[in-house]
């Protein structure tokens, strides 16, 4: 087995940046391994020898952009969950816009199990870190955890799956930090202090539940 040195870790990772930013600004189907190859000024048969093929090459860049949004850790609160690791990309859109666009175009392919990789992924890191904050002290403690994790995914993804809506309607051509800045305090207000003004509605929902699962 041939080692690995540094200018082949180099050379790798150009070529994965390079197509995370091919693919999410023209798809996986119209991003061919030769542009990517053109891209990281490498020839198409280098491409093929770091990430087999086209398959290959798009598992490492799910990877790779999955852990961007799931495993950077901030003081002692722990891992970021999704929403709040989004919303971190979304104000330096220089260094995240490229793998911004990936999400949203691979998140976007229905007929892909790659996506289906690609958002269980971030669903599996959003889990984790549920379980770390609740632990921490830093969320109440959830009685379904990884429905919790579902539902804080969606709400992270929501801004990039549909950011032509978002933007239309804030009233902006494109999201931007502003934009995603009018509906921070809106989302945080929403996540610490509810939206009821009391629990009726969740031990009416309980009830109507339990009365179901009755014989």
């Amino acid at each position: 087995m041939r080692s690995v040195n540094v200018d082949d870790l180099t050379t790798r990772a150009r070529i994965r940046n390079s197509a995370i930013e091919l693919i999410g600004a023209h798809g996986f189907d119209r991003a061919s391994m030769r542009m990517i190859a053109q891209a990281a000024e490498v020839s198409p048969a280098l491409v093929v020898h770091h990430f087999g093929d086209k398959d290959g090459l798009r598992a490492a860049c799910n990877a790779h952009v999955a852990a961007m949004f799931t495993v950077e850790r901030e003081g002692v609160d722990g891992a970021q969950i999704t929403i709040q690791a989004i919303q971190t990309a979304l104000g330096d859109l220089d260094a995240y816009g490229p793998a911004l666009n990936y999400l949203a175009r691979m998140l976007s392919d229905g007929s892909s199990r790659s996506a289906d990789d690609l958002f269980d992924g971030i669903l599996q890191g959003t889990l984790q870190s549920v379980r770390e904050q609740e632990q921490s002290g830093v969320i109440h403690p959830q009685s379904d955890p990884a429905g919790t994790a579902l539902i804080l995914t969606l709400f992270g993804l929501a801004p990039i799956v549909l950011a032509r809506h978002f933007s239309r309607s804030l009233g902006v051509q494109e999201l931007t930090p502003a934009a995603i800045a009018r509906i921070t305090v809106p989302l945080l207000e929403l996540f610490t202090h509810g939206f009821y003004a009391d629990d009726s509605i969740l031990n009416a929902a309980k009830t109507a539940m339990e009365n179901e699962e009755q014989p």
